[in-house]
């Protein structure tokens, strides 16, 4: 599969990418809210915004922010030649010629066995002959198992959570695979402890935060192979990310935007419900803030897994008021929230056009980062999409091999 798609070129667009941020890290930062952000009103853009329908942000978030504005003739010429810019890094990721169908395996959901399955295709392909895999972040070892069998190679998993570590190691019996209960982020962990070997195999799929950049780290320090999908930027343990490779930095509170998910159905959830979510964790931040909890946004889903906003208000709020200790919220609390969130995000939502079209160039930017630190390290890398958005919408993928 590899063999039929042109590698891009990491300096090349590694640079676009640095200085598209750096001409927009106004925007990055300031997030949009119900008053218009000061990027807004400084570019120009107000009117513009303002201005659209609702029909107008249906289309601009199925067909893609980029293409909306490039297709509208009322766009300033400023926002229309930065959705050009946008479009052009976004289209040079190129994405694998062809997708293998999901594996037979009832333990593991549809678009895990489609993840799987594409990079067991490429393990044969990218990283003949390898002597040993080491799957980090590695869950419940359904990688790491399949892997090590595609490749006939031993392999470890190392995973921070016991929970899963032991649930691995039970489906694990008889094969060659073993699993440690290890945190790499934290001293004298397993990745340091790693000899020099270019033939092994270091692997993380949805690597978070300061976990992906451990791992390209440990493959520099020990010349091992090393395919990496990153995951969650915003799962680092400092105030901040700096970059590997250039003098851009981001804040914790804003690397999140890189998650903005593709604006299509069946990935996690429809439009309908993605827009509805957002208007929920809204009118969380009011309801606790009436009970004198004001909260920065993205710190509202803290103790709760983020799906359950999909529940429904009524359900998100009181399980959200559980996790914080809390009573439940009164009917007057949910509809009183319910109101102003509305309104809020009926502004919000327009605002935010420009600094979502952004979400998946800081994501670009992030793989490129790591990538390019390999090939500074002399590492031959490639960046390719993966899988199709239907598997996942984290489907960049870093593979590199020390020359």
């Amino acid at each position: 599969m590899l063999t039929t798609i042109p590698a891009l070129a990491i300096a090349d667009a590694y640079g676009a990418a640095t200085a598209l941020l750096g001409d927009t890290r106004d925007i990055v930062i300031e997030r949009a809210e119900a008053q218009p952000p000061i990027w807004v009103t400084s570019r120009g853009w107000l009117d513009y915004l303002t201005g659209l329908d609702d029909a107008e942000l249906g289309h601009a978030d199925t067909e893609g922010i980029d293409t909306w504005f490039l297709g509208d003739s009322r766009c300033p010429q400023s926002l229309a030649d930065l959705a050009r810019r946008v479009g052009a890094l976004t289209a040079a990721i190129p994405s694998l010629s062809s997708t293998p169908p999901a594996l037979e395996a009832a333990h593991m959901n549809v678009r895990k066995r489609g993840q799987v399955a594409t990079i067991l295709s490429l393990l044969g392909e990218a990283f003949p002959e390898s002597s040993e895999i080491v799957d980090v972040g590695a869950g419940h070892g359904h990688l790491t198992m399949h892997a090590a069998e595609a490749l006939s190679v031993p392999a470890v998993g190392l995973e921070r959570n016991r929970e899963r570590v032991a649930t691995a190691r039970a489906l694990g019996v008889g094969r060659s695979v073993r699993f440690l209960d290890a945190d790499v982020l934290a001293e004298n962990n397993p990745l340091q402890a790693l000899s020099t070997d270019p033939a092994r195999l270091l692997m993380a799929l949805h690597g978070c935060g300061d976990l992906a950049d451990a791992v390209v780290r440990a493959a520099v320090a020990t010349r091992s192979r090393v395919l990496l999908l990153p995951c969650c930027p915003q799962k680092i343990r400092g105030s901040e990310r700096s970059s590997l490779m250039s003098n851009l930095h981001f804040p914790r509170a804003v690397l999140g935007l890189a998650n903005v998910l593709a604006r299509t159905t069946g990935i996690e959830g429809d439009l309908r419900q993605a827009l509805a979510t957002k208007e929920s964790r809204i009118a969380l931040r009011y309801l606790l803030a009436a009970r004198g909890c004001s909260i920065p946004p993205g710190e509202e889903m803290r103790g709760v897994n983020r799906r359950k906003a999909n529940a429904g208000f009524a359900v998100f709020s009181e399980a959200v008021c559980r996790a914080r200790h809390f009573p439940p919220p009164s009917t007057d609390e949910i509809t009183t929230a319910s109101r102003q969130a509305h309104a809020h995000y009926q502004a919000q939502r327009r605002f935010s056009l420009p600094r979502s079209m952004l979400g998946r160039v800081l994501e670009i930017y992030l793989s490129l980062d790591r990538a390019a630190f390999l090939q500074s390290h002399g590492y031959a890398v490639r960046l390719v999409q993966m899988f199709p958005a239907a598997y996942s919408p984290r489907n960049l993928g870093i593979l590199g091999m020390a020359r």
